[in-house]
């Protein structure tokens, strides 16, 4: 069945590069306003990314703050054992994360302007090496957030805590995106998962909808597939059937935002999920995700609001 097209197989294959690939690419070609630009936009998606992780803890400080009190919001905060394995276990580069945060964009310009494009590129890589870093710090402090709110209060508590959290940051980012052009859309979607979030995408057109896979997802695949959840990290694992879990359980307490705020939520406030996500439970599955062209708000069959094994 043939069908108009709003990708050409260029434009898909560039949609799953990482932003590595993408500059490279631009490089390579010696475009250097492009160049420019891919690496402002790269940088302008993880700051995004960011923002969604700083509001993601202000509401679960907040929310417990306001249901148990001060010294409940106060536990929440204690990232001691947190601290101690990134720097025994794992470790953050953190002259990277400086680097990232120091003006850079002045910096790659320079270098993009001197004809040196080596130099851009591994200065790049650097920055990368910084963002992806300081992305896993936060993406790991959220985490254990949930998780101490889920050991110790429980997971109607987790649930009602995710439920606060959704309209301050998450909800207002998913309309800003939704107003753009169907095209410019679907490409922001795309753009944040296989750039700002990391992940490593295969992306396909179909008649109605681009649908992509994330082997693995850039947050909480690669998260599950560091062991995080075992020690010393020791993340939640959600054991019981409920809509956090998709009446199963057994996933990462990380992944319970996948069902309240791409599926539950969205669904209720908008008529569909946003975008619609099948993420695995298991270790090494493969994450399903579809965008919708005519309708950013896709109604599915509840049957499809599930985990992808």
């Amino acid at each position: 069945m043939t069908f108009e097209r709003l990708f050409t197989d260029e434009e898909l294959g560039y949609l799953e590069k990482s932003g590595a690939e993408r500059l490279r690419h631009d490089l390579t070609l010696s475009d250097n306003q492009t160049a420019k630009a891919t690496f402002d936009y790269i940088l302008s998606l993880r700051k995004e990314e960011y923002v969604l992780y700083q509001g993601w803890m202000t509401s679960c400080v907040l929310y417990i703050g306001n249901e148990y009190g001060h010294p409940a919001a106060r536990d929440l905060m204690a990232f001691e054992q947190l601290y101690a394995n990134y720097g025994s276990w794992r470790g953050l580069d953190t002259p990277k994360i400086y680097t990232m945060m120091n003006d850079p964009n002045t910096t790659f310009s320079k270098l993009v302007d001197a004809g040196d494009a080596d130099g851009a590129f591994e200065f790049y890589l650097e920055v990368e090496r910084g963002a992806r870093d300081l992305h896993d710090f936060y993406r790991d402090q959220c985490t254990q957030m949930v998780s101490n709110i889920y050991q110790t209060y429980g997971i109607d508590v987790l649930d009602k805590t995710l439920r606060f959290a959704y309209d301050k940051d998450w909800l207002p980012w998913y309309e800003a995106v939704s107003a753009l052009p169907t095209k410019e859309r679907i490409a922001k979607v795309i753009d944040f998962y296989s750039v700002a979030n990391f992940g490593n995408l295969k992306v396909t057109e179909l008649e109605d909808r681009i649908h992509f896979t994330q082997d693995p997802c850039g947050s909480c695949g690669r998260q599950q597939r560091a062991g995080m959840s075992e020690a010393p990290w020791n993340f939640a694992t959600i054991k019981e059937p409920h809509e956090l879990s998709y009446n199963q359980g057994g996933n990462t307490v990380f992944r319970t935002h996948v069902a309240m705020m791409h599926h539950i939520l969205p669904i209720e406030t908008k008529g569909g999920p946003w975008p619609h996500k099948q993420c695995p439970r298991s270790m090494f599955g493969v994450c399903e995700v579809d965008v919708y062209k005519d309708n950013p708000w896709q109604s599915v069959d509840p049957s499809q609001v599930r985990w992808s094994d």
